[in-house]
């Protein structure tokens, strides 16, 4: 996440940082510095963490009677076992 530093100077894993640099640091690392010096920095941007659930998961595709489908491997630029 995008941070502005507020204070003279604060030492971080990019190295020392003095006052108006903007850095980009770890989400963790910006919680871990606010919670010790909460006028250090300033959020400019908040990252945006990916989702925990991935909504792009296939299932396998399914036949009439409910057993799994083969891929036909006529067509390799389709799987046909999967939705």
């Amino acid at each position: 996440m995008k941070v502005k530093v507020l204070i003279k100077s604060i030492s971080t894993s990019a190295g020392i940082m003095r006052q108006d640099d903007i850095i980009d640091l770890p989400n963790d690392e910006v919680n871990k510095i606010i919670f010790m010096k909460p006028t250090a920095l300033e959020i400019i941007e908040v990252a945006v963490m990916p989702s925990m659930k991935n909504p792009s998961k296939k299932k396998r595709a399914r036949n009439a009677n409910g057993t799994l489908k083969a891929d036909d491997k006529s067509t390799p630029d389709v799987n046909e076992a999967y939705d």
